[in-house]
């Protein structure tokens, strides 16, 4: 799926928003999203969650391969 650079600037400016709210939380314990949303640091865990799925999209979109599951590994003990 191809993405336009416009869209992919959309979702960087997205993630830096989401960092920048993180942040302020952090610092004082609120902070006023530019489409008029406060959030307080009750809503750190809502900013990371979508900081995460913000910065899942952007890579996505940037076409960083996604990694899925755990990676295990077995070592066989027997002889």
């Amino acid at each position: 799926m191809a993405v336009s650079s416009e869209e992919i600037a959309r979702m960087l400016a997205l993630v830096q928003a989401y960092q920048a709210a993180e942040l302020a939380v952090l610092r004082n314990q609120s902070y006023e999203m530019p489409d008029g949303r406060r959030l307080t640091r009750a809503n750190l865990r809502d900013i990371r969650a979508g900081k995460t799925q913000a910065e899942a999209d952007y890579a996505r979109a940037c076409g960083a391969t996604t990694v899925r599951g755990r990676a295990r590994r077995f070592v066989n003990m027997t002889r």
